[in-house]
């Protein structure tokens, strides 16, 4: 092992050596010596001693000698021109009474090998100093690493700076400052070792239950405690207090309990963790490439939404689920629904990430190039939370896809960092402009209610929802310039959208490409839908059709009574398409809905939903009116009144009279109603007008006779 000049060594039972920590001040490599210089936390003078290398090198191998270090003062380790005026006169004037002795070739071997070396003696005198201010010097110089630096003055231990004193009678402290002249000031009591003591335990018992205390609560809290009986004798004696102040309780307290302790003990352990903890590192140390691992979590939107079917009618702040790319911070799956944060309206949001984005905005009537939101990929990993994905669904349905689930603890939403925060971005940006926002706060008594300002639709807010993602996702991020090179190298700018476009190109990255089939039949819900003689149909009011070479057969089977069920799977972002399983042993087909069924058509779930309540409201509210009763009671009436006239009639001699002749009479009745009762009956039913029987021969010459064909007798 190399034994450097000014290298540390901790040496232990070496012979003639004693136990202690060494600087190597010189190697004498011709003599084979070293010179070595004890380092004591100590004032006291030492002088250098003089070792051989081949024992120091023995003892190194042995392991009795070992390499260590020796921290220098924080007051040396400044720069030049942050060192005063003074301190550098002082340290100059004493490396000027050494600098001969130290660039001397062979002082240092001859004043440590001969304890009676008058050569400091000799030096002094020509200094004109005393020869202990030239070894104080030589020692600091040695002591400290052999540079100008060492000779500073040590002015910051001065005073014997953060150490405890033995307080004595006199008061400490500065004195109540008073403008009134004649008014009796208290002198006060200094803080006693007990008083201190006091001040611990007063902190212990109410200010470090887990929860934020004042200083000022805790202090009238230990005065009633621990200073009672003072309390108590000094109103009977009419006499001041001899308790401490608060100042001083406050100042040793803070003195007493590291700041850390306080920080730590006035806040749960779950807010510390989140909030309060020192950070240990970036929230992409952990992913090295895009794909790496993949966040999501929900939250409310703070703003309320209307229904699509009647604006007036407010239905709540809707839940968004966002996936977020750890490492390069693209938001890469949106979902935006009336439910709540659950697997079912999670593993919607999964879908929307594995699948194309163009279909998807193309649905909300945004039109965008595939390379404008390119993500339709699988990570490595998936980073959620506990309640969505924790359930047995998760495991068997998305855990095949992905690989690998990674289930954040409780409490612990720093752990998501980079969705969190996509997040707040969003509602800084958009959310808490639009109308029915709450701001992200709680109803403050005089505001107006955000309910009352609604306007916007589940759709509309899809809508600035996608455009505020697709601005995100070409927004400038400068953390992500010193994630990789590739952005310098390439000349691009440190977007999302750059830097998963430029790792994608050059093969950099965890993701692996979504089979969209696949990913519907394992994620998307499922549900029973039915053939019938229209269609398949999921509901009463929709129906669906496929391109299937035996849809139309299937329809004229069900129509004959023979309808049957099916497996689907159905998005609940995009009533317009489901997914069915048509036979037994085929995989899911998409269907689409039939032009009959069109007032649903790219209708979210929620809408859905609120058509079914509706109907059954307004069935449950469907009850005769007064107008009903009415006509009902003259229904009555009439069929009573008839009833009873027919009572009057004559009777007649047989059944077979009251229907014999109903045609003549029929006749009469017309005749009546048309005020042509001046002609027999039999001649108006003969009676055929000129204009009629013109048209009938015009029409029998424009009739062409056709050759019949002979029929064959023998059949």
């Amino acid at each position: 092992m190399q034994v450097e000049k000014n290298s540390v060594w901790q040496v232990l039972q070496v012979d003639g050596v004693e136990d202690g920590t060494y600087r190597v001040l010189e190697h004498y490599a011709d003599m084979h010596l070293l010179v070595l210089f004890r380092l004591l936390d100590t004032s006291g003078l030492q002088r250098p001693i003089v070792v051989t290398h081949s024992q120091f090198s023995d003892e190194i191998k042995s392991g009795q000698i070992t390499r260590t270090d020796f921290l220098v003062p924080f007051y040396q380790l400044v720069a030049e021109e942050e060192i005063s005026a003074p301190h550098r006169k002082k340290r100059d004037d004493r490396f000027d009474l050494i600098q001969e002795l130290v660039t001397s070739p062979g002082f240092l071997l001859e004043f440590a090998q001969s304890p009676r070396c008058n050569l400091v003696a000799q030096h002094a005198k020509q200094k004109g100093t005393y020869v202990q201010e030239l070894y104080r010097s030589l020692n600091l110089y040695w002591k400290y690493g052999q540079e100008r630096n060492a000779l500073l003055p040590a002015y910051k231990y001065s005073g014997g700076a953060g150490k405890p004193r033995i307080a004595g009678s006199v008061k400490r402290g500065s004195p109540i400052q008073i403008s009134t002249l004649g008014m009796n000031v208290p002198l006060g009591v200094n803080t006693s070792e007990g008083d201190k003591a006091k001040f611990l335990k007063a902190m212990k018992r109410y200010g470090l239950k887990g929860q934020k205390a004042t200083f000022r609560r805790v202090y009238d809290q230990m005065l009633k405690e621990f200073y009672a009986d003072e309390l108590l004798s000094a109103e009977k004696e009419g006499r001041e207090l001899r308790v401490p102040e608060y100042r001083a309780f406050v100042y040793w307290v803070k003195k007493l309990i590291p700041k850390q302790e306080l920080i730590r003990k006035q806040t749960s352990p779950g807010d510390f963790v989140r909030n309060r903890r020192g950070l240990l590192g970036s929230a992409t140390d952990h992913t090295e490439v895009p794909g790496s691992c993949f966040e999501l979590d929900a939250t409310v939107l703070d703003v309320h939404v209307v229904s699509e079917f009647r604006r007036n009618y407010v239905l709540g702040r809707p839940t968004v689920y966002c996936v977020v790319d750890k490492e390069s911070r693209m938001i890469v799956g949106l979902h935006v629904s009336m439910e709540y944060a659950s697997w079912r309206a999670g593993r919607q949001a999964l879908v929307n990430s594995f699948s194309s984005k163009k279909e998807y905005c193309a649905m909300y009537g945004i039109e965008i190039e595939e390379a404008e939101w390119p993500c339709h990929h699988i990570p490595q990993r998936l980073l959620c939370d506990r309640g969505e994905f924790i359930c047995n669904d998760a495991e068997k349905l998305a855990v095949p896809l992905i690989g690998h689930l990674s289930i954040a603890p409780p409490y612990r939403a720093e752990l998501k960092g980079i969705v969190e925060h996509r997040f707040n971005i969003l509602n800084k940006q958009l959310v808490h402009e639009l109308m029915g926002t709450t701001k992200g706060r709680h109803y403050i008594r005089g505001d107006k209610d955000p309910r009352t300002e609604a306007t916007l639709t589940l759709k509309e807010l899809n809508k600035l929802l996608i455009d505020a993602v697709l601005d995100h996702n070409s927004a400038i991020f400068e953390s992500l310039s010193g994630q990789s090179t590739l952005l310098i190298e390439s000349g691009l700018a440190p977007t999302p959208l750059n830097y998963w476009n430029i790792h994608m190109q050059k093969h950099r990255h965890a993701l692996t490409k979504a089979n969209e089939a696949e990913v519907h039949a394992r994620l998307l819900p499922a549900e029973t839908v039915t053939m019938t003689s229209k269609g398949i149909r999921r509901n009463d009011e929709m129906l669906y059709e496929v391109k299937h070479p035996n849809f139309e057969d299937w329809k004229v089977i069900a129509r004959a009574g023979r309808s049957w069920r099916m497996e689907a799977r159905f998005n609940q972002d995009n009533s317009s398409i489901i997914y069915v399983r048509l036979q037994e042993q085929e995989g899911f087909s998409r269907c689409e809905l039939m032009i009959g069924s069109s007032n649903f058509s790219q209708r979210h779930q929620a809408d859905i939903l609120y058509f079914e309540d509706w109907k059954k409201m307004e069935k449950k509210r469907a009850k005769p009116s007064a107008k009903s009763v009415e006509r009902h009671r003259r229904r009555k009436s009439i069929v009573k009144n008839a009833g009873d006239e027919a009572k009057k009639a004559p009777p007649l001699s047989s059944k077979a009279e009251r229907t014999r002749g109903m045609k003549d009479r029929r006749r009469e009745a017309i005749q009546q109603a048309r005020g042509e009762s001046e002609l027999p009956a039999s001649e108006q039913s003969l009676e055929t007008p000129s204009h009629v029987e013109q048209w009938a021969e015009e029409r029998q010459q424009n009739v062409i006779s056709l050759l019949r064909r002979k029929k064959d007798r023998s059949k």
